[in-house]
Parts: structure tokens; sequence; C-alpha cells
């Protein structure tokens, strides 16, 4: 995995991280689910957030996209402010095609990204909105072959119950 490095991708992914915040890309739950960092909350990872980057990545410098761009944040007792995942288990799907949240019901990822907490120390960031977690993903082998892709985070606390935000599409062409 990469850090992003260019200054015109980092700004792009701070305009999807200040537009999505509007747009309800949180995943809720009526359960606890995990501990998580930082102070002043209950410390029960509650809501996970995933915002995209609005095209596919160019991440191996050869032509055409091969890859995509996130920031996740998890947050706690209904804050808004990030924390740091301490626990669980992250993954990052990726749908083959552009679905609104009640298409993907049974229906297989493309490809899934996992992380530990301590394999997503490296890309945790501290901003204005809390502790997130800035990604960029090859989709490898696992290639699209529809016109965009549909991305979600789900977070999986140590008991296996399932967290997951809201849907994110991204167009390929």
């Amino acid at each position: 995995m990469k850090r992003f490095q260019s200054a015109p991708l980092a700004l792009a992914l701070a305009i999807v991280v200040v537009a999505g915040l509007g747009s309800g890309c949180a995943g809720k739950s009526d359960r606890p689910r995990s501990r998580g960092g930082g102070g002043g909350g209950n410390g029960i990872v509650d809501e996970v957030h995933l915002f995209g980057v609005p095209v596919a990545l160019d991440l191996d410098g050869r032509p055409g996209p091969d890859g995509v761009g996130v920031r996740v944040y998890a947050s706690e007792g209904g804050r808004a402010h990030g924390v740091a995942i301490r626990d669980g288990h992250l993954e990052i799907l990726m749908f083959d095609g552009a679905f609104e949240a009640p298409a993907l019901a049974g229906r297989a990822p493309l490809k899934v990204w996992t992380f530990a907490p301590k394999e997503l120390a490296p890309f945790s960031a501290d901003t204005s909105l809390g502790t997130g977690y800035q990604l960029a993903l090859s989709w490898g082998a696992n290639r699209p072959t529809g016109r965009g892709v549909t991305l979600l985070a789900r977070y999986v606390s140590p008991d296996g119950r399932a967290l997951v935000s809201s849907p994110n599409s991204i167009p390929l062409r």
C-alpha cells in the first residue's frame, strides 16, 4: 500500500471528504461495537464512514486505472469526530458496477482488502475531522469489467459483528 503522494490527489481527496460530510456516508448500528480511541466519547465504535476519490486511479504508472483511493473514519458515541481503530479489523469491499445499497445484498465483492489495526496505523492521519485512514488500493488481477465500481467499508468487531458504511460508486471512464 502507498500513501497518496501527489498534491492534486491529496487536494481531490480533501474535497471529497468535505463534500461527503453531508452526503450520509455512514453506517450505523444500535449495538455497541468496538473499543476505539480518542478522548471524550464512550470508546465504542458505532459508525464507519467511507469517502472515495471521485475517479479510479493509476497507481502503477502504466496507462489506465488500476485502483481506488479512499479515506475511512470510524466514530463513537454519535460524535462526528474520527477515532483510531484499536481492535477488530477494517475491510474495504469493491463490487464490479455502480449499485445502491439494496442492490448489494447477496452480491459477492470483486475484491476485499483487509486491515488489522497495526496494518492501518501507517495510513492514519489526524485531521480536523479526527483520526482517519487514507488508503490507495490496487485491485491487481481483480480488474473490474463494468463502467464503475462500488466501494463499502466494513468494520468487524472482535466478536464478529459487522458495521457497514454507505456505498460509494466511482466511475472508471
